[in-house]
């Protein structure tokens, strides 16, 4: 019964992915993120769109904190639309619709962290509190 539920969890989590995919919401992989990390740091904006709680829990040095994207547009205004956006959530359930929004407020480029802060942390990447 076990194994049942642990399958279906692992076919949640790829239709999921998949889905945004499709939408044009480009994935980043904890681990692929931690190898290119300096690199992507340079070249993408970071959007974090946790509560401040979660933020302040702990958070990627230099992101910008915008947990009002999810609600307002003109929370975007002041982002550069042709620089590539990596968009980041707790466990990677927000961070695909912020990121699926932005491509319709105009943005080109943009990707969400897949699974999240909590994985980025389990993957051993880099933060502050």
């Amino acid at each position: 019964m076990i194994v049942y539920i642990y399958g279906a969890v692992v076919i949640f989590f790829i239709i999921w992915e998949l889905a945004w995919y499709y939408l044009g919401v480009g994935l980043m992989f904890p681990w692929k993120l931690k190898k290119n990390f300096a690199q992507m740091k340079k070249e993408m904006t970071f959007i974090d769109v946790r509560t401040l709680a979660e933020y302040n829990l702990f958070h990627i040095d230099g992101v910008i904190h915008l947990p009002e994207i999810l609600a307002y547009s003109s929370a975007a205004d002041n982002i550069d639309r042709n620089r590539p956006i990596l968009v980041i959530c707790m466990t990677g359930h927000r961070s695909p619709i912020a990121a699926y929004m932005l491509k319709k407020y105009g943005f080109k480029h943009v990707h969400h962290l897949s699974w999240g802060m909590l994985a980025w942390k389990l993957f051993g990447g880099p933060t502050v509190t």
